[in-house]
């Protein structure tokens, strides 16, 4: 018996979860009997006792918490998410979701890129959390065949995600959605910006920018927070983002304080110093994201390294 009856002749795809470990908040397994793929959700505690060799397959995988999510995609899903698993800038996880190919197969390289760049649009679109990038998705030139058949795999996998208990493409709950900029931009993050500014950061004051692989140093001063000359900005603001991330973003081009990276095309380099009013809407403005304070932490290498000849 149903609490709801479907009138429809066609019989609908039914989702099976195995737990292979037992109990109820590890490894979930999930499949339907219609979908080639495949969904893995587990805590990110358990990368460390991942199996190399069962997980040395193509995928597309997200990072997430109820805040943010870090959305990839890899040829080998064991070895990154171990080196996920060590990066400090990707510490706010807490679960991950694998999509695979079922038993194995099914899912190649290219069609791992395609559910990153389609997820990362659709997790945009929806605005329920932050989307941390490193390097934008690719866009890929395919021929419409075979886009027809990954945009296939993009619906079984937005399905699979939801079964798993991913909230990062689609959620019911409307007080997961970010909330407006009234709410989240403070007194002191709406002061004025002061770009060129010569500033020296104190012995021990640095600090780096933990999102993805942005490169960014800065140091708080008496009088807000300043990002170093050399920082990389990311191009794009996440939809989520506060509205004077734009304003912030006009100021520096108008002044000619961003310079283009050769070869780059996701990110762009500041030519001067600038001091924010605070650290939070400086790691805003260089992020493009809804991010907060936090993200500036001390340097996971403050010394050179030095490689014996």
């Amino acid at each position: 018996m149903t609490f709801f009856s479907a009138n429809s002749s066609v019989q609908a795809a039914c989702t099976n979860v195995h737990r292979p470990l037992g109990g109820i908040e590890g490894l979930r397994e999930v499949h339907d009997d219609v979908g080639r793929l495949s969904v893995s959700a587990f805590p990110v505690a358990m990368i460390k006792d991942m199996s190399m060799t069962r997980a040395a397959v193509p995928a597309c995988y997200i990072l997430a918490d109820h805040a943010t999510a870090y959305i990839g995609e890899t040829g080998n899903v064991g070895r990154r998410l171990s080196d996920h698993y060590r990066d400090q800038s990707k510490a706010f996880a807490k679960e991950v979701y694998v999509v695979s190919g079922y038993e194995g197969g099914w899912l190649d390289t290219t069609a791992a890129l395609y559910l990153q760049y389609r997820f990362t649009k659709i997790a945009e679109r929806a605005g329920l959390v932050d989307i941390m990038k490193g390097v934008n998705p690719q866009v890929l030139e395919l021929p419409s065949h075979r886009r027809a058949s990954l945009d296939i795999f993009v619906e079984h996998g937005e399905r699979l995600l939801f079964d798993a208990g991913c909230r990062v493409l689609r959620s019911n709950f409307a007080s997961q959605r970010r909330r407006v900029e009234v709410d989240t931009v403070g007194l002191d993050d709406a002061g004025p910006m002061q770009i060129g500014v010569v500033a020296t950061p104190p012995i021990g004051s640095e600090l780096e920018l933990a999102y993805g692989d942005l490169w960014a140093r800065g140091f708080p001063t008496p009088e807000g927070f300043v990002v170093m000359a050399g920082s990389e900005v990311r191009s794009t603001v996440n939809p989520s983002a506060p509205q004077i991330v734009e304003t912030r973003r006009d100021e520096l081009v108008d002044a000619e304080a961003l310079m283009a990276i050769p070869g780059v095309q996701d990110r762009e380099r500041l030519c001067v110093a600038v001091r924010f009013p605070s650290a939070a809407i400086a790691a805003k403005v260089v992020t493009g994201a809804h991010v907060d304070s936090s993200k500036w932490q001390l340097p996971r290498y403050p010394r050179p390294i030095l490689i014996a000849a």
